[in-house]
C-alpha cells in the first residue's frame, strides 16, 4: 500500500516528502509528461511495481492527506501522461485510450491497426485536444515473426475524435533506424518533435521536428562532428518548452565537445544556446512558467537533483540520493502545474524506488 513519510535531504537541508510501498517499486510518469493533476495537489503514480516486468497499479494520490485511489491495475509504467483538464493518457498495444483522474472513467480513444503497436512517452497540447504519438508498424504481418522488417511513424491524435494522422516516417538507417519520443508542441500541434534513437556517441542527428501540413522534416541542432562523421556532441533526454518556443535537452558529459551541460534551441532551429553546466546532468525538466529547469545527474550508485534559474542560468543542489541507474529508476525530475513542486524517483536504502517531492517555494 503507498504511504507517504517525509525525511531531510543529509546535504543541503530541504525537506523531502517521499511515497513508496512495501509490496513494491514506485514511480511517478516520465518526465516529458506531466505526472500532476492540474491542483498541483494530486499526482499520478505507479505502484507496487515488479522489479523485473515494470508492472504495477496506477494510483491517484493526495500528497496533503495520504489518500489513494488505485485507476488501472498491472500496467507497465512509461506511457502515461495528463493532460490540462485531467485526463490521464494511456497505451495498451495499439490502443490509446483515456481515464478520468477523478471519476475513473475509461474510454478508448483510438486503436491502429492489429500489426501496429504505440509506444510511450505520450504528449499532448496544453489545451489538451491533441496527442503526439508514435507507432511501429510491422510491413510484413502476414510472415509472423520470421519478418522483423519495421517502420516507425510519428503522427497525433485528436484527443477527442480519436482521429489518427501520420506525419512522418523517418526511415533511419540500420543501425539505429528507430524514430521515437515524439513529442507535439505544446502550442502548435502542426510540428512534433522526435528523436533518432540509438547509441549517442553514433547519432550525428538526434533532433528532429515535422511540420504536420507538410510532412517535411528537419534535423533541428545540427551537432559537431569529427573528421570522421562521426559526433563529438552527445546529446538527448529533450524536453519542450511549455510556450512551445524550443526544446531543452542534455549534452552528456562524456562528450568530447565542451562545455556540456543543459542546452536549449530554438523551434526553428535557428539558434542553440548553452544554459548550464555545473553537473555531470543526464535529464531535464522544464517549469510550465518557464522560469527553472530541474535536472538530474548521472553518477555511481547516486544522482544527484538540481533547480536551475533559465534567466540568470545559475544552479542550486536540491539532494543527492541513492540511484538506481535503470528503468523505471530514473529520476527523472518533473514539476507541477504550478511550478512549485518537483517530483522524482530514487531508491531508498534498501533499493526499492520511491517518489520523492521537494517544495521550492522559497527557493525562487
Amino acid at each position: 500500500m503507498l504511504k507517504q513519510t517525509s525525511f531531510t535531504d543529509t546535504i543541503t537541508g530541504l525537506p523531502i516528502l517521499a511515497l513508496g510501498s512495501e509490496a513494491g517499486d514506485t514511480g511517478h510518469l516520465y518526465f516529458t509528461a506531466m505526472s500532476w493533476l492540474s491542483n498541483s495537489r494530486h499526482l499520478i503514480a505507479y505502484t507496487d511495481m515488479d522489479r523485473e516486468t515494470w508492472k504495477g497499479n496506477i494510483v491517484r494520490f493526495d500528497t496533503e492527506t495520504g489518500h489513494r485511489q488505485v485507476l488501472e491495475e498491472g500496467r507497465i509504467w512509461g506511457s502515461g501522461a495528463v493532460s490540462s483538464d485531467d485526463i490521464l493518457y494511456l497505451l495498451d498495444k495499439n490502443e490509446l485510450y483515456a481515464i478520468d483522474a477523478w471519476s475513473g472513467q475509461r474510454r478508448t480513444i483510438c486503436k491502429l491497426e492489429e500489426h501496429c503497436t504505440f509506444f510511450g512517452p505520450l504528449s499532448i497540447t496544453n489545451d489538451g485536444k491533441m496527442l503526439g504519438v508514435y507507432w511501429k508498424e510491422a510491413l510484413h504481418p502476414s510472415e509472423g515473426a520470421e519478418s522483423q522488417e519495421a517502420d516507425w511513424v510519428i503522427g497525433t491524435v485528436n484527443s477527442v475524435s480519436g482521429e489518427v494522422r501520420e506525419a512522418a516516417r523517418p526511415r533511419f538507417e540500420e543501425p539505429y533506424p528507430v524514430a521515437n519520443h515524439a513529442m507535439i508542441n505544446p502550442v502548435d500541434p502542426q510540428q512534433v518533435f522526435f528523436s533518432h534513437e540509438g547509441a549517442t556517441e553514433q547519432i550525428p542527428d538526434r533532433l528532429w521536428v515535422v511540420d504536420t501540413r507538410t510532412g517535411d522534416m528537419r534535423n533541428l541542432f545540427l551537432q559537431k562532428r569529427a573528421e570522421s562523421g562521426l559526433p563529438v556532441e552527445y546529446v538527448g533526454h529533450e524536453m519542450w518548452a511549455f510556450d512551445g518556443s524550443g526544446l531543452y535537452f542534455v549534452k552528456y558529459p562524456h562528450s568530447p565537445d565542451q562545455p556540456t551541460g543543459v542546452y536549449f534551441v530554438d523551434r526553428q532551429g535557428e539558434h542553440s544556446e548553452f544554459i548550464n553546466g555545473d553537473y555531470r546532468y543526464w535529464h531535464v525538466g522544464i517549469s510550465p512558467d518557464g522560469k527553472h529547469a530541474a535536472a538530474d545527474t548521472q553518477e555511481p550508485g547516486i544522482s544527484k537533483i538540481v533547480l536551475i534559474n533559465t534567466a540568470t542560468k545559475q544552479s542550486t543542489l536540491l539532494c543527492e540520493l541513492p540511484c538506481r541507474g535503470m528503468h523505471p529508476g530514473h529520476p527523472h525530475p518533473s514539476f507541477s502545474p504550478d511550478s512549485r513542486k518537483i517530483a522524482f524517483t530514487f531508491s531508498d536504502a534498501q533499493d526499492v524506488l520511491q517518489v520523492g517531492i521537494i517544495d521550492i517555494s522559497n527557493l525562487k
